[in-house]
């Protein structure tokens, strides 16, 4: 074979080996965008990033998420602001701290609503444990279901590639069942449809309190 081939057949050798090297630094580009809203399903995303509030399962069992526009900091207060929590929760008529140690708490809650022309009324006692700035987990001790448990979750989000947060996903994750009293298809209904109107209240009294 004549030598000019050889070159050419060694230039494109060189050529594709440089092509196929550079593939591995894709995935780190993709990387930048595999933050906790990018790894949702397209229409969660577009709800979520519109504004909106996400609510998905079934049975009472249940997640429900938003996106604020806030420091963590400023979410946390209102997240952990039991005690005044019924100010602006809907249907919540009183929450109070029984037990104050620390990132452990018990707390006392009472909800009231309004189905056809029967008042609802029913109380629970939750135990609560912090991770400052990331999560709150809580389990029923006593009350009026026979379960009720999950937690708050909180992620930073950045809407720019290597910018900073400005936003934080709120995750409630929680499994709520009525006790025998309670017709169960009745309280899963009203259970989920008040899910969106809570993260809606959170949200808002974030950006109240940051206005």
């Amino acid at each position: 074979m004549p030598s000019h081939q050889k070159n050419a057949q060694r230039s494109a050798a060189l050529l594709t080996l440089a092509i196929f090297c550079c593939i591995p630094s894709l995935p780190a580009a993709a990387s930048l965008f595999d933050g906790p809203v990018d790894r949702l399903p397209s229409i969660q995303r577009d709800s979520l990033r519109s504004g909106k509030t996400v609510v998905t399962g079934e049975n009472g069992k249940y997640v429900a998420m938003v996106l604020v526009t806030a420091e963590p900091e400023a979410v946390w207060k209102v997240l952990t602001d039991y005690a005044n929590l019924s100010k602006f929760i809907p249907n919540m008529t009183s929450s109070k701290v029984l037990e104050d140690r620390g990132d452990r708490k018990v707390i006392e809650q009472v909800d009231s609503r309004q189905v056809f022309v029967v008042s609802i009324v029913s109380r629970t006692k939750l135990a609560i444990q912090e991770t400052n700035l990331k999560q709150i987990d809580f389990r029923l001790l006593d009350g009026d279901l026979s379960k009720m448990e999950g937690y708050w979750k909180m992620e930073p989000v950045s809407t720019v590639p290597r910018q900073p947060p400005t936003q934080i996903l709120i995750t409630y994750t929680v499994n709520a069942q009525p006790n025998s009293s309670t017709p169960p298809e009745a309280f899963y209904t009203i259970f989920k449809e008040a899910l969106g109107d809570t993260l809606q209240a959170i949200k808002q009294e974030v950006k109240k309190r940051n206005s």
